[in-house]
Parts: structure tokens; C-alpha cells; sequence
């Protein structure tokens, strides 16, 4: 085999994605669940419990988190289309195909993803507090650049401006801390780009974004934050505000939280 050969196949190699990590609960229709930033599958611990009650439920880990191999990556930025890829191979290896699918902040444009990759695999898409656009990179690259002096400061400071208090951030820190800093870089990175390449009006399914903090009161306003955040476009998409809760939704108002996604899940066959 010429050197050129191997290169390219070294290169194939370090482009694939590992299988996600998961953990499976429950018996009856199929909810994948999929965190977002710095976590792990335990981010949703007890929605994923109740949830299990009347549905098979898989929390998974995404590359990098829960001891799992980091994701494939391109330029230095996560590849999200191979993650969602993966996620949408599992729900079919698992027999739960039509899954819904809830994806908490970075989590939300993976799980749009595999929706687009095999829309035939999904019922229904929930976003938690998360977006379907780039995040301007002056956003991230401040906390992707300190990581690499002070992973704890910067993940500190980066999550405390979304959380309810200290022992909240604490601990985001202390599970963030156990994914490598290359991996956590090159998902702030991924960010960056435009997750759906402008693809919303293929996402055909019933869309909910379930938003922390009140409601705009100006209509033009809120309407002017979607279209920033990127749900412009969704055939078929509404959205629920939790006023007092702040980014992680599912922990600030766990009981509204889940009373909205079964009411969205019972809606998805009208």
C-alpha cells in the first residue's frame, strides 16, 4: 500500500465518530434524550425516570462524556452531522423507531440533525432552551482559548451566567471538568457553524422549543429572537416559556417541564 493510501485511511479513521455511551430504562414508545454542553446522560436523570414509566427511554452520553472517546472532528470543530448520525443508527438498533427527540441547549441542533439524517426515525423534536443557528464564535472562542489555561475558571465563568446559583454551577463545573479540554473546545467550536446549513423547512415534523425566562411582551421582539436563534422557517414549530427557570429547564421546573412534552407527545398524532 503507497504512504498516500495510508494517510488517506488513517484520515477516514480519525473522521469517524464513536458509538454514543447510553443507558436504557423503561418499556414503551421511544424518547431519546440528549444533553447539551459539558454533561452527560445523568443531566436528565429524573426526567429520564419518569419518563420510563410508559416509554423505553435512552439517556445517552455524547462523545466525550461518561468516559466515552471524543467526537470526530473537523478543522478542530466537533462534527455534529457524524454525532447525529450515530444517535440516529442507535434509535434504529434499538427498535424505538418513531422516536421522540429531546435535545437540552447544544443537544437541540444534534437532535434536529438526526432529524434530517433519517427524518423516517423521529415523531417529534423537542428543544430545551436551544437553537438551530451558529453561535458567533465571539461568543465561544474567549472560553475555547482559556480552557486551555484554567479549564475550572473558565467553565465557571461560562456556566454562571446561565445557571440559579453557585452550587448549580458547581456542579456543571465539576461534570464538565471530566470531559478532556480538547474535546470541550472543539464543541464550543462546532457551535460556531451553522448546524442545519439552512435546512429548516426540511425538518417537517412537530417542533417545541421549551424556553427559560418569560415571555417577550413585544411581538416583534420575540419574533426577531427566533429568527436569531434560528427556528425562522420551521413548518411546524411553537413555543413554551418557563419564567422562572433559567437554561437547565428540566432541573428549575421539572414537574411543567415534563406536564409540556407528554402534552406535546399526545398532540403529535393530530
Amino acid at each position: 500500500m503507497s504512504c498516500r493510501a495510508i494517510l488517506l485511511c488513517i484520515a477516514t479513521l480519525c473522521l469517524q465518530s464513536a458509538v454514543p455511551g447510553f443507558q436504557k430504562a423503561g418499556k414503551g414508545p421511544g424518547v431519546l434524550l440528549i444533553h447539551g454542553f459539558g454533561g452527560n446522560k445523568e443531566a436528565w436523570a429524573g426526567v429520564a425516570g419518569e419518563l420510563a414509566r410508559d416509554h423505553t427511554v435512552l439517556s445517552v452520553d455524547l462523545p466525550g462524556s461518561g468516559g466515552t472517546p471524543g467526537p470526530a472532528m473537523v478543522d478542530g470543530r466537533a462534527d455534529f452531522g457524524a454525532v447525529a448520525k450515530d444517535l440516529a443508527a442507535l434509535v434504529r438498533k434499538e427498535g424505538l423507531v418513531p422516536c421522540l427527540v429531546v435535545g437540552h441547549s447544544m443537544g437541540g441542533p444534534i437532535a434536529a440533525r438526526a432529524v434530517l439524517d433519517d427524518p423516517g426515525a423521529f415523531r417529534g423534536l423537542i428543544l430545551v432552551d436551544s437553537f438551530l443557528s451558529a453561535v458567533p464564535a465571539a461568543y465561544m472562542e474567549p472560553t475555547a482559548v482559556a480552557l486551555t489555561k484554567d479549564p475550572g475558571s473558565a467553565l465557571g465563568a461560562f456556566f454562571a451566567m446561565m445557571t440559579t446559583g453557585p452550587a448549580q454551577t458547581e456542579r456543571l463545573v465539576g461534570e464538565a471538568l471530566r470531559v478532556p479540554v480538547a474535546t470541550l473546545q472543539a464543541y464550543l467550536r462546532g457551535m460556531t457553524l451553522d448546524p442545519l446549513a439552512a435546512r429548516q423547512a426540511q425538518l417537517r415534523l412537530p417542533v417545541l422549543q421549551l424556553a427559560a425566562g418569560p415571555l417577550e411582551p413585544d411581538s416583534a421582539k420575540e419574533a426577531a429572537t427566533l429568527a436569531q436563534y434560528g427556528f425562522k422557517g420551521l413548518p411546524a414549530f411553537r413555543v413554551i416559556h418557563f419564567p422562572t427557570a433559567k437554561h437547565w429547564v428540566m432541573w428549575d421546573a421539572p414537574e411543567p417541564f415534563l406536564v409540556a412534552v407528554r402534552a406535546f407527545e399526545a398532540g403529535l398524532g393530530r
